[in-house]
């Protein structure tokens, strides 16, 4: 019983430090603050929206080569909800995602209707024409500043 009731303790205070991190909500054009659920990125999915803003979490499936034509980008596949796979594309000027294949993480960014689905634009815009995207892993945020690339 005093084992279980110091476990209680440990548990209960790691959920209050890690709620009481500042990390952002992820918001549309308008500001409104976006839902994570499975049934919402469905919605979008099937939507004819114009490249609208989705907050995900999921479990990194594959991590892939990354893009060095043009702007560097490092890409990804997250399985949401267990049964829809989407391609994370991150610039990394805003910086390395240390991605570890079978985490979970949650990503805010632009849903793109290609193949089976994609989400870019994962981190701020510094010219503020967009909706900032970012990328959360273990309770750290991602894609909130430039940084220089290192490979």
């Amino acid at each position: 019983m005093k084992y279980f009731l110091t476990s209680l303790l440990v548990a209960i205070s790691f959920s209050a430090l890690a709620s009481s991190t500042n990390l952002p909500d992820c918001k549309d054009l308008r500001g409104s603050v976006l839902p994570n659920t499975v049934d919402q990125l469905k919605i979008v999915m099937k939507s004819n929206a114009n490249r609208p803003q989705v907050m995900v979490t999921g479990v990194v499936s594959q991590i892939l080569p990354e893009d060095h034509n043009g702007l560097p980008h490092q890409k990804y596949t997250l399985t949401v909800g267990g049964q829809i796979k989407l391609m994370i594309v991150s610039n990394l000027d805003f910086g390395r995602v240390p991605l570890v294949a079978g985490s979970t993480i949650s990503v805010c960014g632009e849903y793109k209707n290609v193949g089976q689905g994609m989400i870019h634009w994962t981190h701020f815009d510094p010219h503020g024409g967009h909706p900032d995207g970012f990328t959360i892993v273990n309770g750290a945020l991602y894609g909130d500043k430039e940084v220089p690339v290192s490979n």
